[in-house]
């Protein structure tokens, strides 16, 4: 039967990708295994096409096997959830085989030369994709999914799993940022007989102090375990969210807090979550539980979660961190049903549920008094406007600044990598408490305007400075310049004179005239200090790890120290 499934499955590629995958590379020997090659460079292009939905001609281009692939035989980039897609296939004409130590090995050693942009070792074809994953890879936001794809098994050999463990565990020591997916024979068959965008959802959703709409369109709603949500993305994964706007945007700074809330509070939860909204094509309450609204059991046909996607991503991420904290966690589900509805009902539900204004921590920075007493001093003592509620205008430039240029000028110039870290990777949680730090160690009675104005041209400068730079740099150098932005903007504010920052009277011009020189030796001596101390490490989550910034810090000012 698996020899049959696998020869379902080849036939399905034959037909959905001939003259779609490039094989001009092939030479001699390699002609007469084509239709092997083809094959295997197909099931690649299919796996990038679960896992991005996009075209058949967009999956064909994204293959990227070849000779000296690196372990890479496709990636695509799914520029609107920020995602990049990397695939390994192997393709086994007996559905028997799993994924050998070697191969593991391989994709693992070619996924790291790519975090670290040594494209030189890769295939002409990655390479000729340099500038576009170069932009990708330099996105700090940007996550990973590596995909073994293969008609073989889809459970990993022991041997292979240790691999992958230590690599995921090196690869997410600060945050989630790459995942690992196996796609096997049972998963591609699937696609074959189901379609590559999988069967419609069906879920059986036990619901607690449940209620009812009638008219004019059936709807039920009450509270549904956390715990049974996980299950949820568990089993089906972004198919969850096929007519929502957006997928998982993975581990942001909004659904890391999603998650802690989960993991300290869960019993609260509830309170503090707006709650999941699903469309559907049927709904029908099971006899159990009878007529009580305590209780329910609920099938639900043809589900698509339209609002609350990132609530549902980070219930399973807290779930696969420690699932027994999300057993008191209840969420605020809605089910629309949309038998009866008018045809466009789904799309103007799912527009009105994702354009709702949210409420944001600079809503809350606005009332702090400190702020507008800054917003008075700038515009008094400097001439300049100062942004503090959304909804004004954006001064330019050489008007003004914002809040938020503010809170990641200060928190650099604090001279304490923490809240630099935080700068890169968490801005909003500078300001989520403005009554405790690190808020009140940024902006207290002592926070001038001249303090803001004068970090906030500094940031500026620096920031166009580095952008500049990076026109002349590639590689692991143009990443250090920049996923490292903020830790050389600390670099720079501690070789100024902060200590005259204050000074109304004192020349701050001269400071200014110095970030150029300054810029190029913090980022030269901060690349050579990555070189010598982390250079197996992958830069974006490097330079989100406080305890490497804080040895980096010490490090360059030892060399700015020695002249």
């Amino acid at each position: 039967m698996r020899t049959l499934h696998v020869h379902h499955v080849k036939d399905s590629l034959r037909q959905d990708f001939t003259g779609l995958i490039d094989l001009s590379d092939l030479t001699g020997s390699q002609r007469a295994q084509s239709d092997t090659i083809f094959l295997s460079r197909a099931l690649a292009a299919r796996a990038v096409q679960r896992f991005t939905g996009c075209t058949l001609d967009e999956a064909g281009a994204a293959v990227t096997d070849g000779f000296h692939d690196n372990g890479i035989d496709a990636l695509a980039i799914d520029k609107e959830n920020r995602r990049i897609v990397i695939v390994q296939s192997k393709l086994d004409s007996s559905g028997n085989s799993g994924l050998s130590q070697a191969d593991a090995l391989k994709i693992r050693n070619g996924c790291s030369d790519l975090f670290n942009m040594k494209f030189d070792r890769f295939s002409p074809t990655l390479q000729a994709r340099r500038t576009e994953i170069t932009a990708a890879l330099s996105d700090a936001a940007v996550t990973f999914i590596v995909v073994v794809a293969t008609t073989g098994r889809s459970t990993l050999p022991a041997e292979a799993q240790y691999v992958f463990a230590d690599f995921l565990a090196e690869a997410n020591e600060n945050d989630p940022v790459v995942t690992l997916e196996v796609l096997g024979l049972r998963e591609f068959h699937s696609m074959v007989v189901e379609g590559t965008a999988g069967p419609r959802i069906e879920l059986t959703v036990p619901i607690e102090q449940w209620g009812k709409v009638d008219l004019p369109y059936k709807a039920y709603y009450g509270l549904v375990q956390a715990t049974e949500i996980a299950s949820w993305f568990e089993q089906h994964g972004d198919r969850l969210f096929s007519q929502n706007l957006r997928k998982s945007l993975g581990n942001t700074e909004v659904n890391e807090g999603l998650t802690h809330t989960l993991l300290t509070q869960g019993e609260n939860f509830w309170y503090f979550n707006n709650g999941i909204t699903a469309l559907c094509e049927s709904i029908k309450k099971a006899p159990r539980g009878g007529s009580t609204h305590a209780y329910g059991d609920f099938t639900i046909e043809g589900v698509s979660v339209v609002n609350g996607a990132q609530t549902v991503a980070s219930i399973h991420r807290a779930a696969k961190k420690e699932e027994k904290s999300l057993e008191e966690a209840r969420v605020w589900v809605r089910f629309i049903s949309l038998e009866g509805c008018p045809p466009d009902f789904a799309t103007d539900v799912t527009r009105a549920t994702n354009t709702q204004n949210s409420v944001e921590n600079r809503d809350f920075v606005a009332l702090d008094q400190q702020q507008e007493r800054i917003r008075r001093d700038m515009l008094l003592s400097l001439h300049k406007q100062y942004s503090v509620k959304r909804g004004e205008n954006v001064p330019a430039e050489s008007d003004g600044c914002t809040v938020e240029d503010a809170i990641v000028a200060l928190a650099c110039a604090h001279n304490n990598p923490y809240y630099t870290v935080l700068a890169k990777s968490a801005v909003g949680r500078l300001s989520e408490n403005t009554e405790r730090a690190p808020y009140t160690n940024l902006f207290n009675n002592g926070t001038s305007a001249h303090r803001v104005w004068r970090c906030v041209q500094v940031m500026r400068a620096v920031e166009a400075d580095l952008t500049d730079r990076r026109r002349n740099l590639v590689d692991r150098e143009f990443a250090v310049a920049a996923h490292g932005n903020r830790l050389v903007l600390q670099l720079v504010f501690n070789q100024l004179r902060l200590d005259k920052v204050d000074d109304a009277n004192y020349d701050w011009g001269k400071e200014t005239k110095r970030v150029h020189k300054v810029t190029g030796i913090a980022l030269e001596h901060l690349t050579e200090a990555i070189e010598n101390t982390y250079s197996n490490n992958y830069l974006a989550p490097l330079f989100k790890n406080t305890t490497k910034c804080r040895d980096l810090v010490t490090q360059v000012e030892a060399k700015f120290g020695s002249g």
